[in-house]
């Protein structure tokens, strides 16, 4: 995938700070303009700046990709409107400006300049799984029983994530520590409206009407009690999900702060004044995400975080390890145990639950309940369908007795990683999604050296032992970090 030419002149790089800060507005003008007329204003200065700089524009993605539970809105439009999160709006009006800037440039070098591309063969061996993934994505749509809720799936959670991706790629390598940077900031403000609600001072209301699940259909509570500890929500429908996306967020933000120490130490060795690193601003974030992972009290996102740590201390400690062949064996066996350990750890929380039982068969009945659907559709059911076949007023229902009139009867997903891929894209999914981990855990491997790329492998770990229990792709923001950390490893991973 070819990158694409951005302005170049120092001019046009000092102008970023006034052009982030316009789009800013601008987004801010759509979301908050509380009328048709202000918010397709904003959306058209936002698509205008785009046009300028289509790269920033993508960064707004990532950093508006929390808020998808309280998407801005185009009144009038319909009915009851028509609701539109700001990342999708981002997504689209980046998409628009980077196309008409290569059409653009086409016309501009009349289309005849000889150049070729990559031939259709080494495309199709770069791209396999990723086209693999779309098929399945179809074919969850094909299967589904409801097929209205499967292309809204299939729209938010397949198409726009590989929009996202290619968009990543085509920016190349320059915007790809922002796009990481703008993820940071936005868990370091999910952690900190977390810790204000916990303090007791919510401050979410102020950004619009969370869609959630409030029994009376009235205004969701942000901080909730549960099993004696009080649990916040932060900008999300359940803390598990706040814990989901923080767990993936603070490993990237150490990163980014080992980035700028490394940067800062081989300055002074040299003597050369290096420009402002961040490096603190980094380990702030990081803080905060951390904070607001414990006060979501999820245990899967404490394992996911323990996980990513364990990735992280032993990534730092390779290199030095490496020289002596037997330490790093050692080392390797230590990486194999600390890995089943943890794994154990979250297959024992989610099957035995706390110590009062909380969780204890929760677990175990909507496992049963996903194998008894796969044995009767091994191709598996469709896009957002569990939650249709779990209805237990559906004939097609296998849902155990003992869940009806509980919260788990209106759950969406069966919270395990390998069975909600199976139901929602058959096998042809998890062959797609093991393709994409293994390709992405050799890029890290090879390159382990990369800061960067071992904040992504600590956070695809920690995704992936939450996952054991609980959601691992298919919400906005899950998606959108899972395709930016596919991105980053293959071009800091694979590029020379």
């Amino acid at each position: 995938m070819t990158a694409a030419a951005q302005p170049g002149p120092i001019a046009t790089r000092r102008l970023q700070p006034a052009l982030l800060a316009g789009m800013s507005l601008a987004l801010l003008l759509f979301y908050q303009g509380g009328a048709l007329v202000p918010a397709l204003l904003g959306l058209a200065i936002f698509g205008a700046l785009a046009l300028w700089r289509a790269d920033l524009a993508l960064l707004f993605v990532p950093l508006t990709v929390p808020l998808y539970m309280i998407p801005g809105a185009l009144p009038g439009i319909r009915a009851r409107g028509f609701d539109l999160p700001l990342h999708e709006a981002a997504l689209l009006l980046a998409f628009v400006a980077t196309a008409a800037r290569w059409l653009w440039g086409r016309v501009a070098r009349h289309a005849g300049s000889g150049a070729h591309g990559p031939a259709p063969a080494a495309l199709l061996r770069q791209y396999a799984p990723h086209a693999l993934f779309l098929l399945a994505g179809l074919l969850g749509v094909a299967l589904a029983q409801a097929r209205g809720p499967a292309l809204i799936e299939f729209r938010r959670l397949i198409a726009e994530p590989l929009l996202f991706y290619a968009l990543a790629r085509w920016h190349g390598r320059a915007t790809m520590r922002r796009l990481v940077a703008a993820l940071v900031l936005a868990g370091a403000l999910a952690g900190l409206l977390g810790l204000l609600q916990y303090a007791g001072l919510d401050l979410v209301p102020l950004l619009g009407r969370k869609q959630c699940f409030a029994p009376d259909g009235g205004v969701c509570a942000n901080v909730i009690a549960d099993g004696g500890v009080r649990r916040v929500l932060s900008v999300y429908g359940h803390p598990n999900n706040l814990g989901l996306f923080l767990e993936r967020a603070w490993p990237l933000a150490a990163a980014l702060a080992l980035v700028g120490f490394r940067t800062r130490r081989q300055a002074l060795r040299t003597g050369v004044v290096a420009r402002r690193d961040g490096a603190w601003r980094f380990v702030l974030a990081a803080c905060l995400s951390l904070a607001g992972i414990v006060v979501s009290f999820s245990r899967g996102a404490w394992l996911g975080t323990l996980a990513a740590a364990a990735v992280l201390a032993i990534g730092l400690a390779w290199p030095r390890a490496a020289r002596d062949r037997a330490r790093a064996l050692r080392l390797a066996w230590l990486l194999g145990l600390g890995a089943a350990v943890l794994v154990l750890a979250g297959l024992s929380l989610s099957v035995r639950g706390d110590l009062r039982g909380g969780s204890t068969p929760v677990r175990l009945l909507l496992w049963r309940e996903a194998l008894g659907y796969i044995r009767l559709h091994p191709l598996g059911i469709g896009l957002d369908q569990f939650g249709i076949y779990h209805d237990p007023r559906s004939p097609l229902s296998l849902i155990d007795p003992a869940l009806v009139g509980t919260s788990e009867q209106f759950a969406a997903h069966p919270h395990n990683l390998l069975l909600d891929i199976w139901l929602r894209l058959g096998p042809l999914g998890l062959l797609a999604f093991g393709w994409l981990i293994v390709r992405f855990l050799r890029a890290v491997l090879r390159y382990a050296d990369q800061p960067l790329l071992l904040g992504a492998a600590a956070a695809m770990v920690a995704a992936l032992a939450h996952g054991l229990v609980d959601s691992f792709y298919f919400f906005s923001d899950l998606a959108i970090v899972f395709w930016l950390l596919v991105a980053l490893a293959e071009v800091l991973g694979s590029t020379p």
